[in-house]
């Protein structure tokens, strides 16, 4: 799936989301960084400035911010008594990075709490996380090579090392708040990734926000209305036929796409194989009679999911299916042409096979973990209710 599985690999759930994740020593986030400096003594009174303007609101019965232990570099250097010990203490997992420049002990869990609280310690004051680094805010385990941010129009602030700066309108029906730090809404951030990405990628980063349920799809089509007449959202647009709300990985997403952009149908995605002996698996892609498999690092280094999908495989094969594999090295370092024509040889070959063992069954997709969060309109409205 595309959503935050943690800096170990788990599944941050809505539980870690909500409660507050404390470390060892105490609070430490920086009031550097907070937007607006403001949390007014634990109320849920949030103070945001956009552009100089103060936006204070007792916003936020459940939008408070959370507790968590984060240092900056310099801090963890001064805490831990040296470089070298900060070093090691790395390389161990005694902490680890959140984001460059924001480092956690590892008794703290990654999740959008923890990003929140990495965020406001070394973003600038004022700014509302967007593009990659809001979906990453929100949970999604998209986060580019620099920390993207977006400022209102007439508010200058130069790119720096690791920051990438938009100039742009921020209405508040396109804010949200993730435990207290501004960002623009799942919906907005993918209109801006697809009217700067190529095709590939702004469809995988779409699918990953529906599969999320971070956004709807008429959120996205709202969110594309409203920037009508930007640069890039003809090629924004271009990207919504294309999206899949079933597909669980980025990569699956963008295999799929190479495929479609190379002559071949566009193929089922996670299709469940049934047969009289109950539930046999559940696959990436399906296309006429013939399953199609994208194996990331993961299931091949670990041995038990390893041989699961064997077996789950091997099961798949026996009801005259098709089957087909791919891997990293498939879709970059592989002609397109290549893979297009192994896919359509595999089609032909399953084509007048006996599947009548096939049978169909429930839905065994796993539901999304993510809700839209209300934005900054909503929430005023609410409290004007």
């Amino acid at each position: 799936m595309c959503v935050s599985r943690g800096h170990w690999g788990k599944i941050a759930s809505g539980r870690e989301r909500s409660r507050a994740v404390a470390g060892g020593h105490g609070s430490v986030a920086s009031g550097r960084g907070r937007v607006g400096r403001a949390v007014a003594g634990g109320r849920g009174s949030v103070r945001l400035r956009i552009g100089g303007v103060e936006k204070s609101d007792q916003l936020l019965a459940g939008f408070r911010l959370t507790s968590v232990e984060l240092l900056t570099w310099s801090q963890l250097v001064h805490r831990l008594g040296g470089r070298k010990v900060a070093e090691r203490l790395l390389a161990e997992g005694g902490w680890w990075r959140v984001v460059r420049g924001a480092y956690a002990p590892v008794d703290v869990a990654d999740g959008p709490a923890t990003r929140a609280a990495a965020l406001r310690l070394v973003l600038p004051p004022d700014v509302a996380s967007s593009h990659r680094t809001a979906l990453w805010l929100l949970g999604l385990d998209v986060l580019g090579p620099c920390l993207e941010v977006t400022v209102p129009r007439g508010r200058h602030l130069r790119d720096r090392a690791g920051l990438t700066v938009s100039s742009a309108a921020l209405p508040d029906d396109e804010l949200v708040l993730v435990d207290g730090t501004l960002a623009v809404s799942a919906a907005r951030a993918f209109v801006d990734v697809a009217r700067d990405d190529t095709l590939i990628e702004a469809v995988a980063f779409g699918d990953c926000v529906l599969r999320s349920g971070a956004a709807t799809i008429d959120q996205l089509l709202t969110a594309l209305d409203r920037a009508g007449g930007l640069r890039g959202i003809r090629r924004a647009r271009e990207v919504v036929p294309h999206l899949e709300s079933r597909s669980e990985s980025l990569m699956e997403s963008r295999f799929r796409m190479r495929l479609v952009l190379g002559g071949v149908p566009r193929p089922e995605a996670q299709w469940d194989v049934y047969t009289d002996d109950g539930h046999v698996g559940r696959n990436d892609l399906h296309l006429d009679g013939v399953v199609l498999e994208y194996d990331g690092r993961g299931s091949r280094l670990n041995p038990v999911a390893f041989t699961e999908e064997r077996r789950r495989q091997t099961g798949i094969a026996e009801t005259a299916l098709e089957l087909r594999r791919f891997t990293a090295a498939d879709y970059y370092k592989r002609p397109s042409t290549a893979v297009c024509a192994e896919v359509m040889r595999a089609v032909r070959m399953a084509a007048g096979r006996d599947r009548s063992g096939l049978r169909t069954g429930p839905d065994t997709l796993r539901a999304p973990v993510l809700t839209p969060l209300p934005s900054l309109a909503e929430l005023r409205a609410r409290k004007a209710a």
